[in-house]
């Protein structure tokens, strides 16, 4: 049997350079730019899948209006990456934690390593 994999906690820097932080960057940007088929090519299947039955729930307007209220409280990237405060690796899986625009609420996100490397998946707490 292969050992147990390591878990990992990053702060500061260290979780802001991270390549979650990256993947997190590039699918929000993604998203509000070009919604989620832009969305998916930084997403695991699972979070695709979810997105997917996120949009159903909403439906196109109100997914629509999510995206514009995100569009206008979006940072610049080199802003947004302050904002990361901590990554934790356990394995294939990694979680990260953001400020959000909303004082005292974080933003969460889940990724998973594919074959294509991390990807942000649904979020496992």
């Amino acid at each position: 049997p292969s050992p147990p994999a390591s878990a990992q906690t990053l702060t500061g820097a260290a979780a802001q350079k991270s390549v979650q932080a990256d993947v997190f960057i590039a699918y929000e940007n993604a998203l509000i730019d070009g919604g989620l088929d832009a969305a998916a090519k930084h997403a695991a299947p699972s979070k695709v899948k979810e997105n997917q039955e996120m949009l159903k729930a909403f439906g196109a307007p109100g997914f629509e209006q999510m995206r514009a209220e995100k569009k206008k409280a979006r940072l610049a990237p080199e802003q947004r990456r302050r904002q990361i405060k901590k990554v934790e690796v356990k394995g294939d899986y990694a979680y990260l934690e953001a400020e959000s625009e909303r004082k005292g609420v974080l933003d969460v996100a889940g990724f998973e390593k594919t074959a294509e490397g991390w990807k942000v998946a649904p979020v496992r707490r």
